[in-house]
């Protein structure tokens, strides 16, 4: 057994077939096909049922792939250890497009500028998704808003305060209660946990709003808002500029209602030399 087959079973059980798996890590379907044999002859066992297509992991393969990954990030960090280098390595980051489009690419730029050897993965989604993703073990971080509550497992890194206002075409008259109640409403995606949090403090204020969309993009609530479609509550987010060309934006809130943003990762990460050099950046 040998650190490429452990690679190789997560490549395959991460990208959900043999193919894939072999476009991940630059080989061929056989190669891959013919390592997986070779372990599975090791072991004794069938990891992947053949039965169908493309084959399926077996109860086994997907307990050993949770212990093959704690093996190749401890491989992976030996050499840092021997030779005292604070960062290097692969660091697999996941951001909700909010942050993406706000302060993340600054703090990567700063990271690969400081850290040329450490290569960075990103990847976008929504909050719960990139959370599942981590405790699986498919991602070293994630950047979103805080979880409504603790997740088992995970640690909680405080990153910033974002306040949310209310936008509305710049010509529209009335303080924040009129603006909510008397236009159309677009929802900010209320199965994210930020749109979750607008949703509940609205009824927690008791204020009913006339919902005509529901949307994933902030540039897109911005954009249907500037002609004249309705109004929206959105963060102010952090690394963009706090103003809104065209659209006029009273606080959500007195004082105004704020979402947490920061990182999510797994209880034992805040020691790993990559993800403290992350958590510098941002």
């Amino acid at each position: 057994m040998n650190i490429q087959q452990m690679r190789i079973l997560i490549a395959v059980i991460d990208e959900g077939s043999f193919a894939a798996a072999g476009d991940s890590v630059g080989r061929s379907h056989s190669a891959i096909s013919l390592q997986i044999k070779a372990l599975e002859q090791e072991l004794g066992l069938a990891l992947f049922d053949r039965m169908v297509r493309p084959p399926a992991p077996t109860p086994k393969a997907k307990a050993l792939v949770d212990h093959a990954r704690k093996v190749v990030k401890l491989f992976d960090a030996t050499q840092t250890i021997v030779t005292g280098q604070v960062v290097h390595g692969r660091l697999r980051v996941g951001a909700v497009p909010t942050v993406l489009g706000s302060f993340l690419p600054g703090a990567l730029a700063t990271l690969r500028t400081h850290h040329p050897d450490l290569s960075i993965d990103v990847h976008s989604g929504g909050s719960d998704k990139l959370a599942e993703q981590l405790q699986r073990g498919a991602l070293d971080i994630a950047i979103c808003t805080r979880p409504p509550q603790p997740m088992a497992g995970l640690a909680w890194h405080h990153i910033a305060r974002e306040p949310l206002v209310v936008i509305a075409p710049e010509d529209t008259a009335g303080g924040e209660r009129d603006l909510l109640t008397s236009n159309p409403f677009i929802w900010f995606n209320r199965k994210t946990w930020a749109g979750g949090a607008i949703e509940s403090h609205l009824e927690a204020r008791g204020l009913e709003v006339n919902a005509t969309m529901e949307i994933d993009s902030l540039d897109a609530i911005e954009t249907l808002v500037r002609e004249g479609l309705g109004v929206s509550i959105v963060p102010v987010c952090r690394g963009r500029e706090a103003s809104w060309p065209g659209l006029r934006a009273v606080p959500f809130g007195d004082p105004p209602f704020v979402r947490d943003v920061g990182a999510l990762l797994m209880a034992e990460a805040p020691e790993d030399p990559l993800i403290k050099a992350f958590l510098r950046a941002l």
